[in-house]
């Protein structure tokens, strides 16, 4: 077994229906377009997309977020016997999505970008074994992939017992592009767990949108709530504990700090009870705003001598997926300029000494306060400065003012209660 995939599925089992296992993590595409000096290419292009998107998704009610922003990741099983995915986590969004066997006509010939660059022991784990080489300077020039799907693990309802089909379809869009495809219904677990749930409804992706061949991972898990989900469907762990699966109904995110260099293992996902190993065991506790996201009020925000505390406050949203935290543009510009960071208009990004001596970034939620360390918002992105861990988010109708993302996730815990409709922070040990 190779390292990843050792990692991503590594268990301690606390009791009987309480489980944790690794997060995977790797650097999101902007970080890794700007270690390889291509992110102002990549930002032109991605700009170019979202504007050709845009209509599209603002008439759409699915999640409207960018897959290439996703850095943390899990792995799970569908079917009997059980078939293997990476998927990214996403509290963001509430469906689980995986390729379907029929979403690149059967061709498993494709090889994604990725492969190529990718070692050996990690390309196995997400690609196709004949686009993975132990001596990258031998692979053959690898094809370019009109369908997205072709490089990845797709789900063969075939050679499962315990599949029945669903005869709904959706068309989910995301800023990276579409999903389509239709529903099924199968066993999901998360892989080599006993944390399984029967009647699992997921989609089945026939065409997702060529912008997904950039991500070696197969597809998203949702954790937000079933109101949030295309055509309502009840997320895997909203499943687990109607079910009688959990001891108790929480499931909690901790995010290591993956300090200068990437590294596989970003952290923690315990699910039915608290992380004990990772998380203080004080819990302060916030009510929801919103049974959709893990959306809650914050109140303030302040930095050196940069302060905001607007009356009525912000709604806020605890979002995995987005790897840095998006704010209104006012207040990322306050916080940047404390802070000494500066906008490069050509990458879409803030940059700032990696070195520099700065002061927290403080959050003010439900009357308490939440220091964030520069340790978890400067970033680095290969040689030269750091990236800034914000980006300006212009929220409108449904969607919060904040997406709280890992950044403030690596300075604390995050417990969801599914039952009581509350998220508790812990400082993170």
């Amino acid at each position: 077994m190779n390292q990843l995939l050792a990692l991503l599925v590594a268990v301690a089992v606390v009791s009987a229906e309480v489980h944790q296992f690794n997060i995977g993590y790797r650097p999101n595409l902007r970080q890794r377009m700007n270690a390889v000096g291509k992110l102002g290419e990549y930002e032109k292009e991605r700009q170019a997309r979202i504007s050709k998107k845009s209509l599209q998704a603002v008439q759409s009610s699915s999640p409207i977020i960018d897959y290439e922003d996703m850095a943390y990741m899990v792995q799970i099983s569908l079917g009997t016997p059980a078939q293997n995915f990476v998927l990214f986590i996403d509290s963001g969004s509430s469906n689980l999505w995986v390729p379907d066997a029929t979403c690149a006509g059967g061709k498993d010939d494709t090889c994604g970008s990725y492969c190529k660059s990718t070692p050996y022991d990690a390309c196995l784990t997400f690609c196709q074994p004949e686009c993975c080489f132990k001596d990258l300077a031998s692979a053959p020039k690898v094809l370019s992939a009109a369908n997205a799907c072709q490089s990845k693990h797709r789900f063969n309802a075939t050679l499962s017992s315990s599949y029945s089909s669903n005869g709904q379809k959706f068309d989910m869009t995301y800023n990276t592009g579409e999903v389509k495809g239709f529903f099924g219904v199968e066993t999901f677990c998360f892989t080599n767990t006993t944390a399984c749930a029967t009647g699992q409804t997921f989609g089945q992706a026939t065409t997702i949108g060529e912008a997904f061949a950039k991500q070696p991972e197969d597809g998203i898990i949702g954790l937000g709530w079933p109101a949030l989900a295309v055509n309502q469907q009840t997320p895997p762990l909203f499943n687990l504990l109607n079910q009688g699966k959990l001891d108790l109904p929480y499931f909690v995110v901790y995010l290591a700090n993956i300090g200068p260099t990437s590294q596989i293992n970003g952290g923690a996902f315990t699910v039915g009870g608290l992380d004990t190993t990772h998380c203080d065991s004080n819990v302060d506790w916030v009510p929801l705003t919103s049974q959709t996201f893990w959306q809650i009020k914050l109140s303030g925000v302040s930095s050196g001598s940069y302060s905001q505390a607007p009356t009525a406050g912000w709604q806020a949203a605890a979002d995995t997926a987005a790897s840095f935290i998006g704010a209104p543009k006012s207040v990322v510009t306050g916080l940047a300029k404390a802070v000494g960071a500066t906008y490069i208009p050509l990458t879409g990004a803030f940059f700032m000494d990696c070195d520099a001596v700065v002061p927290d970034i403080v959050f003010t939620i439900n009357g308490k306060t939440y220091n964030m360390p520069s340790t978890s918002f400067v970033v680095s992105a290969g040689p030269g400065p750091c990236m800034f861990a914000f980006y300006e988010l212009t929220a409108g109708g449904f969607y919060p003012a904040w997406m709280l993302g890992p950044p403030f996730m690596r300075a604390y815990c995050h417990v969801h209660d599914m039952q009581a409709g509350r998220l508790g922070l812990s400082k993170a040990l």
